[in-house]
């Protein structure tokens, strides 16, 4: 087992941020290098990385980016999960989940150590992961429950629109069965705390998707709406005000595009993935709503077909840092 304690004390006012390379054979650790290298985050906060250093250094050769060796606002901890010889990019195993696997508990115990403030994952493969934990679903799932967190919810970020999903990783012909009134006013709640808390937002407009076409059009292609969503934003309107739906989510989307609504709650995964990925699929961030501490990573994944080539793109992974740092400065704790 790595060691990963350290008497280090942060700087003063600086968050400290936990990074993991996510899986070890796709476009993780390029993308984690290069942001290291990004002169946009220098200073902003204390760095960890996590990761193996065989596997950075091959990325740092592949890519021509400088290994983050130490130093400068910037730890490494190396897991020893995986040998220099074992480094094969773009080749997803049942060793590569088990690895990154390995990545994102040695940053939660960080955070529970209270080591760091704010935890950002590069992608893994749920696949992967599942090949020696099954029942595994993601980040999301796997974070909420090692800290015992029933109430969260999955927003994604990208251009002006922000989007929280009711249900996640799940089939669309299991959706309608998996509405409760309960749930859906738990993720309007959840992201009306957010907009408050962590976006700064003092009166959030939150607009609910309807789960039908023409939002079930008054019972006559669907009674979803009826039944279930629209108590679920009645009885959330109690304690969020400025909540409105159920609506058609093309007219929905539309309106928070722009700019007349700070959030979308969607009823699935692709219901509020496809509008956002069209406007923001090389720019979008994943946040988990709800922990005790902030955890963001890129919208993207793996991305396996181009890993090891030098070309991935480190925005995502920027942007990710940059609104983990943010929401940990709002949440107060490094200002401690």
């Amino acid at each position: 087992m790595p060691s990963y304690r350290s008497s280090k004390k942060k700087a003063p006012g600086r968050p400290r941020v936990v990074i993991t390379i996510g899986d070890p054979c796709g476009i993780g650790p390029e993308v984690v290098l290069r942001s290291m290298a990004s002169p946009a985050l220098r200073g902003l906060a204390d760095f960890i990385i996590v990761g193996d250093i065989p596997v950075l250094s091959a990325a740092s050769k592949a890519a021509g980016v400088p290994m983050c060796r130490g130093g400068a606002g910037v730890r490494l901890v190396d897991a020893g999960a995986v040998k220099a010889r074992d480094v094969r990019f773009g080749r997803q195993s049942r060793s590569s989940g088990k690895a990154s696997l390995a990545y994102l508990d040695i940053a939660l115990d960080m955070i529970e150590g209270g080591e760091a403030d704010c935890i950002v994952n590069a992608p893994l493969s749920k696949e992967a992961v599942s090949l020696s934990l099954k029942g595994f679903t993601g980040h999301t799932e796997y974070i909420a429950a090692r800290f015992g967190v029933r109430r969260f919810a999955m927003m994604l970020i990208g251009g002006p629109l922000r989007v929280a999903l009711v249900t996640r990783h799940i089939p669309v012909k299991d959706v309608p069965s998996a509405l409760t009134r309960a749930n859906i006013a738990d993720c309007i709640k959840i992201s009306h705390e957010a907009m408050k808390g962590l976006f700064g937002i003092t009166e959030p407009r939150i607009g609910v998707a309807g789960l039908n076409p023409h939002s079930g059009e008054g019972g006559k292609i669907g009674t979803e709406e009826i039944e279930v969503i629209g108590p679920a934003v009645k009885l959330a309107r109690r304690t969020c005000p400025g909540v409105i739906g159920p609506v058609s989510s093309e007219a929905l989307f539309y309106s928070a595009y722009r700019g007349k609504l700070d959030c979308v709650i969607a009823m699935y995964h692709d219901q509020g993935l496809t509008p956002l990925k069209m406007i923001a699929r090389d720019n979008s961030i994943n946040v988990t709503l709800g922990l005790p501490f902030p955890r963001t990573s890129p919208g993207h994944g793996t991305a396996f077909d181009i890993a090891g080539k030098g070309i991935a793109g480190s925005g995502p992974m920027e942007e990710s840092i940059k609104l983990a740092i943010s929401m940990a400065v709002r949440n107060g704790k490094p200002l401690c």
